[in-house]
């Protein structure tokens, strides 16, 4: 899968500001030598130089300020599983898309993350994800043997492993914890769903999660 596909307004913005980097720091060095002047009309309105520059140039750097950021969550659709729901407190990282719950007091938890190349690497995020279940990191060999799972019409790396968990700015560890996550990753971008939960609970929503990781598509614009 090559994400930009999508369209999406990340994608096309970064391309665009790539391009007109590599122009400018292609200019830099440059000289150019003055070769024509002018005289100011005597008719011309005179500027006034008391007023703020954001005045004189429209406001712009208020408007660029106010101007909403790209709503990653519009990239994709899903369909909630039954008995999930999600999340009303705001992630603090600002990294998921969507964050669910399920389980009778909530404690499961169910997440998707989109980020921008490959985000670190497989390597890196599974043997962080390792060491949230205070596990071991996996050797490069024990990485290359992790199964596949069927994702955006092509394969995604999928983990799954027990042990005590201890999220990001947790106090204490979770003990009797089960960790399932599939990763997805381009030099475009990358897509994690990650979920966490007491392990008889997280058992008895394998299909669920299943079906979820399933349900997540690209949002393609309607031609």
């Amino acid at each position: 899968m090559r994400f930009p596909t999508m369209k999406s307004p990340f994608h096309c913005c970064a391309a665009i500001a790539c391009g007109l980097l590599s122009a400018s720091c292609d200019r830099l060095g440059e000289r150019e030598a003055i070769t024509e002047s002018r005289e100011i009309s005597t008719h011309a309105a005179k500027p006034n130089i008391d007023i703020p520059s954001a005045t004189r140039f429209f406001d712009d750097a208020k408007n660029e300020a106010q101007q909403e950021r790209p709503d990653f969550r519009s990239l994709l659709t899903w369909t909630v599983p039954d008995g999930w729901s999600e999340n009303t407190t705001p992630d603090p990282m600002g990294m998921r898309l969507l964050d669910l719950r399920f389980g009778p007091n909530k404690e499961g938890e169910c997440y998707i993350s989109l980020m921008p190349g490959s985000a670190g690497g497989l390597e890196a995020n599974v043997n962080r994800w390792r060491s949230q279940m205070g596990q071991p990191a996996y050797t490069p060999d024990e990485l290359s043997k992790l199964p596949k799972k069927p994702f955006f019409n092509r394969e995604a790396t999928f983990v799954a492993f027990d042990g005590d968990f201890k999220g990001f700015g947790a106090d204490t560890a979770k003990t009797g914890y089960r960790m399932l996550g599939l990763i997805h990753s381009t030099e475009q971008a990358t897509i994690f769903v990650k979920l966490t939960g007491p392990k008889a609970l997280v058992e008895q929503n394998n299909a669920a999660f299943d079906t979820f990781c399933q349900s997540i598509k690209p949002n393609l614009p309607k031609e």
